[in-house]
């Protein structure tokens, strides 16, 4: 089955603030890891265009030095206030070689993106200090669901932990930190 990603992102100046507002609010600390994102893109299927992402994440906990990776789809937005999509992931062996296969089939890689992440829980929402290099501090909240009809009462639970935070809906970003990075660039 499909799942559906309900995000929304917002920068932040204080996230030693937020993540004790966090904890005092239910949040977990799960694990604190380094993220590096290479995007992909091909002249057959621009996913760039077509408002979708394509990329390939190497994920190393910083607690236990262990070191993952996944490829991962997302596709357009679904509104005009969040980040949310439909989305397609899994787990791969060999990032190098899911490379050359993306290369084989004409996707090369377009950019990059490294941030420190900080992951919170509190049943199924997740909350991510990010510090983004070259961008600076956000907070992304997220749920995964099975059902996009589910949308409106996520994007209500994360407006009242925005509200109790001290921020608001109005300060969310519907812009990806690789956009932002190539926009900063110009």
């Amino acid at each position: 089955m499909d799942n559906f990603e309900i995000e929304i992102k917002i920068p932040i100046e204080d996230p030693e603030k937020i993540r004790k507002d966090l904890l005092t609010m239910g949040f977990q600390k799960y694990q604190k890891v380094t993220e590096e994102d290479m995007y992909y893109n091909s002249e057959y299927h621009d996913v760039r265009k077509c408002d979708e992402t394509l990329r390939i994440r190497k994920t190393r906990d910083l607690l236990t030095g262990k070191t993952r990776a996944q490829i991962n789809f997302k596709g357009k937005k679904i509104d005009q206030i969040s980040m949310s999509r439909q989305e397609y992931e899994t787990g791969i062996e060999d990032p190098e070689r899911m490379e050359k296969i993306l290369g084989a089939i004409g996707f090369a890689r377009v950019a990059g993106v490294r941030k420190i992440r900080d992951y919170l829980y509190n049943g199924e929402m997740t909350a991510c200090l990010d510090q983004v290099e070259n961008l600076g501090d956000f907070l992304e909240l997220e749920v995964l669901v099975r059902n996009e009809k589910l949308r409106e009462g996520c994007l209500s639970q994360m407006d009242d932990i925005l509200q109790k935070l001290g921020l608001s809906m109005d300060n969310t970003v519907r812009t990806s930190y690789l956009s932002m990075l190539m926009s900063k660039e110009k």
